[in-house]
């Protein structure tokens, strides 16, 4: 016979307010939103379609091969300090949930 699976009690399940979820439901759309236009700027450039908009927005949002190595770096340093930061807090709860037994 298959026990059934109990969930853990290490999972901490909180509703987010209607507020906070729109708030980031507007973040995440606006960001898709920059990200697409980047992608479609690109686009335009490669097939050779030019327009004043489009050649001003390319130059202000393409940066220096420097720029993009600084950024590549803090895209890995937040990662990493994300992780460290989640593997701590998972080892936190960890404790205590021993600690409360």
């Amino acid at each position: 016979m298959m026990k059934k699976r109990q969930p853990s009690k290490l999972i901490i399940r909180k509703r987010s307010s209607l507020l906070t979820m729109l708030r980031r439901a507007i973040i995440l759309i606006g960001l898709w939103m920059g990200t697409g236009y980047i992608v479609y700027i690109n686009i335009c450039f490669l097939l050779n379609i030019y327009s004043d908009a489009l050649v001003s927005d390319y130059l202000v949002l393409n940066l220096s091969f420097r720029s993009y190595a600084i950024f590549a770096l803090l895209v890995v340093v937040i990662a990493s300090l994300m992780i460290i930061f989640g593997w701590l807090r998972i080892r936190k709860l960890k404790r205590q949930a021993k600690n409360r037994e």
